[in-house]
């Protein structure tokens, strides 16, 4: 087992495979290096052929706590959708993807019917996807912002990378930021103090290295965005059986308060409904987007907690929709820190060989 977690320095390694694995192996080790919510590689890929593959829900790995519809479980596998087809272009193809190619499922087929189904064409006039380079630079950050502000280009140069048929980028303006901010902490309150919500957290938070390096997978202190001396003291007293103590829950919102109010912009991901298909579009934009901010040096962070539709946030929920100018039935389906910080820790991943399924 590789330990995908290798701190604040170098690329993030890859699974190892055959010199002579198939072109659609080659592009999928690149694709599960993709975001995901929690940090759970929501996945299970079945590969059809040398050039063909589809991807399922591994039902394990679903949020249905926080996430009762599965929405950002979908959007995780937009993202893995799209870095795999940009990947594939690196090796000569171009990706044709069928978007939930039995049609839609309810909970209950969550694993039993494909989300998607790639296919590889080999393709002369495919040229390399510049946003390529970007992929083993890819970090997703927790860490505060520095002072250093987007410039107009570097905005200009995210939305046009998000913005695809049906899915429509924006930014929260300048007069409205201290509000979205604020309602963003109130959000994370809100899933910090439920029980419920907060124990999904704690089921995918990783305590240790040996526990990283055995599962490859969930958050940990190090991508929470806590370093030095907190970080050293939430090691020694971080445990999952004081989780929900009144001391961890309040150092876990003090982190994280005081690193969103750093925030320098914040990006949105809006549809104008909320289909599934929709969900993956919004995950396929999203690593276009984040591939071009790396570009800039810049690091993204999901804010997911007031977009989440379980019943304790309805209230929070309709207000950021009014604070991103989203009516129903459009959706707001992402909002994101976007600046520069400094180098954030590698989450882990699992190893491609768990991953793929038999045919």
């Amino acid at each position: 087992m590789t330990l995908y977690r290798l701190g604040a320095e170098g690329d993030r390694p890859l699974s190892t495979v055959a010199q002579d694995s198939p072109p659609i192996v080659q592009a999928l080790r690149y694709g599960i290096t993709a975001p995901s919510a929690h940090n759970t590689q929501p996945w299970r890929i079945e590969v059809v052929s040398d050039t063909e593959a589809r991807v399922y829900f591994d039902p394990a790995r679903l949020l249905p706590v926080t996430d009762p519809p599965g929405r950002q479980v979908h959007i995780s596998h937009g993202t893995l959708v799209e870095m795999t087809s940009i990947a594939a272009t690196h090796l000569g193809y171009r990706t044709d993807v069928d978007v939930l190619p039995e049609g839609g499922m309810t909970l209950a087929e969550y694993g039993t019917k494909p989300t998607a189904r790639l296919s590889l064409v080999a393709d002369s006039q495919v040229s390399e996807d510049p946003l390529f380079a970007q992929i083993l630079h890819r970090r997703s950050s927790r860490l505060p912002h520095t002072p250093q502000p987007l410039t107009d280009e570097e905005r200009a140069a995210i939305s046009a990378a998000a913005t695809r048929p049906g899915l429509q980028p924006g930014w929260i303006g300048a007069q409205r930021m201290a509000d979205a901010i604020e309602c963003a902490v109130q959000g994370m309150t809100v899933e910090a103090d439920d029980h419920g919500t907060f124990e999904e957290t704690n089921q995918w938070f990783r305590f240790t290295d040996a526990e990283i390096a055995t599962k490859g997978d969930g958050l940990n202190l190090d991508t929470a965005g806590m370093t030095g001396l907190p970080l050293a003291a939430a090691r020694l007293t971080t445990r999952p059986s004081n989780w929900h103590s009144w001391i961890n829950r309040s150092g876990y919102l003090r982190t994280f308060t005081k690193t969103v109010r750093d925030t320098r912009a914040l990006l949105t991901l809006t549809t104008p409904a909320n289909t599934m298909a929709d969900w993956i579009t919004t995950g396929r934009s999203y690593v276009r987007a984040q591939l071009t901010a790396a570009g800039y040096d810049l690091r993204f962070q999901p804010l997911s907690q007031t977009l989440q539709e379980f019943p304790q946030m309805d209230r929070l929920r309709a207000r950021m929709d009014s604070l991103a100018d989203v009516t129903p039935p459009a959706k707001l389906q992402m909002l994101v820190r976007v600046g520069h910080t400094r180098t954030p820790a590698l989450s882990p991943r699992r190893d491609l060989s768990g991953i793929l399924q038999p045919q």
